[in-house]
């Protein structure tokens, strides 16, 4: 009697054990990187106790600064391999996106490879720092005092789980590939673009050993303009500088020493901390509480709604620093509420993603970067950013108002003072979240990283207010927190990376000595300063904007005459600009996520507000006393 019963074939156990093992890895990736998110949350407990122990007792730890310290470091690094999986890393893409499928699984796999020789540079260089930290017995500097190897076995940790994640997501891709119809007519177009990526990337790295700058800029910019994983093009890129241009191997033994410098920074553990804070409120729905008020309250003014779609944006900016999480929040609420009310699309749309000033307002991670790269105060650039933000914010509804008065394209709504006051009641808790968090800073009782702590353990209070919190939506904050905290943190260490190179290069000081002998006025200088951040930002998000020409800018702003503090907040308006601006604007992204309309049509939408963010950036540099009147009282 035969059997029906199928034989497994080597190919197909093969198969199922690759597809097992696959699923392990992913699996021990997730667990680890929300073990980093749960971390996270304790480096703010810890933040958060020791601003109240100093401030109310009076009292302060002698450990707390090291072991936020030291989880930052293990948060980063281990969450990091949990964005690879995701594939979350930040890329402009925007170009990529023309070429066909197979081209961009071709090109995915080689940042994959590049992305491995960065973390191998991380991680195996790391390993010996970590074993000549034990072998001399190093010890931490801060009061409270530990062998500091333990502190960098997290660098060959990475290492292992990123060579882990990466291997498995290739394998994923180059299934893909296999699969991927090949139209044998449009099949020289791939090699076209393959050849020249090629082309590019062989061309840099060749220019390292005859003009080291202009291969940074070639290599630099082929990669990221492929598509490339932005951490990885700035890191790659300072990786292979490094070995080319210096003492090859043995100059990648910096790298490990960059790493701790940046993840075990006071200044940088703001970052993810602010981000955690912020996601906990988008999660919990506080952002309904919100448009609700701010719509009830604008009413009565032509607009009213649209008006209250920019306070409600506003006030979500100032909680969560995040602009593409703000207008993703609003634009779900605002946007079909203002299209049912006959509002014009390019004014809804406009409204949500212009109003969406995260990384304008404080608190921003934008300026925490800028701050860190310029060594210059975040609580004086938070402040420094308050006025110019507002000032955005009336200019937005001064042109909302005007608009709507004269095209009468609204419905006014009718809302009693009733409403208005049970919209306020409901909405208090949140609304004093940014006043606990800048008002601590601006009042001296708390450091930026603490009060981003005591947003955290508020936020996580609060939340219970707006939403049944438990422990599947905790998991998923902790999750997107690990995810994009890690994220910004691995940009800022390759552009660390790269940012070293230009200095061992002076690239910044032999900018400036050329621009002081050139016979070109300052403010022609300063104007192409604003064309070449406008030019980036239509391909470029704000942060990678911000390391690639930050290291080369600040030091000739003396010489041009511009305040450092000033200047950052220009940059950040400028970033504004880039996250409404086509081909790879952020927001519009996020409003064509919620809205599945055609991009064209959300991109018309903002030409005013971008108008206004460069009116806004004009009137700035002429007047700079907007930034710094703030900061003079409040003696920040």
């Amino acid at each position: 009697m035969k059997s029906n019963k199928k034989v497994p074939t080597s190919s197909s156990s093969l198969s199922l054990v690759g597809a097992g093992l696959g699923k392990g890895i992913d699996k021990l990736t997730t667990l680890l990187g929300e073990f980093a998110g749960l971390i996270l949350f304790g480096a703010a407990l810890v933040m958060a106790y020791e601003a109240i122990m100093r401030r109310v007792f009076d009292s302060p730890t002698v450990w707390a600064y090291s072991v936020s310290l030291f989880i930052l470091m293990w948060f980063t690094l281990l969450a990091a391999p949990l964005a690879v999986k995701d594939n979350r890393h930040i890329a402009a893409d925007f170009l990529i996106s023309f070429f066909s499928e197979r081209a961009q699984y071709l090109i995915r796999l080689t940042g994959y490879a590049m992305g491995l020789v960065f973390i191998f540079s991380i991680s195996y260089y790391g390993y010996g720092y970590m074993m000549e930290a034990f072998r001399i017995g190093r010890t931490s500097i801060e009061l409270l005092r530990y062998p500091v190897w333990i502190l960098l076995i997290v660098l060959p940790v990475t290492g292992v789980l990123h060579f882990l994640q990466i291997p498995r997501n290739m394998v994923a891709d180059i299934r893909l590939l296999w699969s991927a119809k090949i139209d044998r007519a449009e099949a020289w177009k791939d090699y076209l673009v393959l050849s020249i990526f090629v082309f590019l990337v062989l061309l840099g790295l060749y220019l390292f050993t005859v003009n080291p700058a202009a291969g940074l800029a070639v290599l630099c910019l082929s990669l990221l303009f492929a598509g490339i994983p932005v951490y990885i093009s700035l890191g790659f890129t300072g990786a292979a500088a490094f070995f080319i241009v210096y003492d090859q191997f043995a100059s990648l033994r910096i790298i490990p020493v960059i790493a701790e410098d940046i993840l075990h920074n006071y200044v940088v553990l703001a970052i993810p901390l602010f981000v955690m804070g912020g996601m906990i409120l988008h999660k919990s729905g506080v952002g309904e509480a919100i448009y609700d008020f701010s719509s009830k309250w604008f009413s009565g003014l032509p607009g009213g709604l649209a008006i209250g779609t920019i306070g409600a944006a506003t006030l979500m900016s100032a909680m969560v620093g995040v602009t593409s999480a703000v207008a993703a929040a609003v634009g779900m609420i605002a946007i079909p509420s203002l299209l049912a009310r006959g509002y014009p699309k390019g004014l809804a749309y406009g409204s949500v993603g212009g109003g969406a000033i995260g990384i304008l307002f404080p608190p921003s991670a934008a300026l925490i970067v800028y701050g860190f790269l310029t060594h210059t105060s975040v609580g004086t650039l938070f402040a420094a950013a308050l006025v110019p933000a507002l000032v955005v914010v009336a200019l937005f509804v001064i042109y909302i108002v005007c608009y709507c008065t004269i095209t009468k394209q609204y419905t006014r709504e009718e809302v009693t003072w009733d409403e208005r006051f049970r919209s306020l009641v409901k909405v208090f808790p949140a609304l004093l979240a940014p006043l606990i968090v800048l008002g601590g800073i601006y009042g001296g009782w708390f450091t930026p990283t603490e009060a981003a702590g005591v947003l955290v353990l508020y936020s996580f209070i609060i939340s219970f207010l707006y939403t049944r919190m438990n422990w599947e939506a905790l998991r998923g904050i902790l999750h997107e927190s690990a995810v994009i905290g890690s994220v910004i943190l691995m940009i800022i260490l390759g552009g660390k990376v790269l940012g070293q190179v230009i200095a061992h290069l002076r690239i910044p000081r032999i900018a400036t000595e050329w621009l002081l002998a050139a016979d070109v006025s300052i403010t022609l200088i300063v104007a192409g300063v604003f064309l070449l951040y406008i030019i980036l930002g239509l391909f470029l998000d704000g942060v990678t904007i911000t390391l690639l020409t930050v290291p080369v800018i600040h030091p000739m702003l003396p010489e041009l005459g511009i305040n450092v503090v000033v200047f950052g907040v220009l940059l950040m308006i400028l970033i504004e600009m880039a996250h409404i601006t086509p081909p790879v604007g952020l927001n519009l992204f996020m409003i064509k996520s919620v809205t599945n309309d055609n991009l064209w049509v959300i991109s018309k939408g903002h030409i005013p507000f971008t108008i206004i963010l460069l009116l806004a950036g004009i009137i700035l540099y002429f007047f700079p006393e907007l930034a710094l009147w703030f900061p003079g009282l409040v003696g920040a």
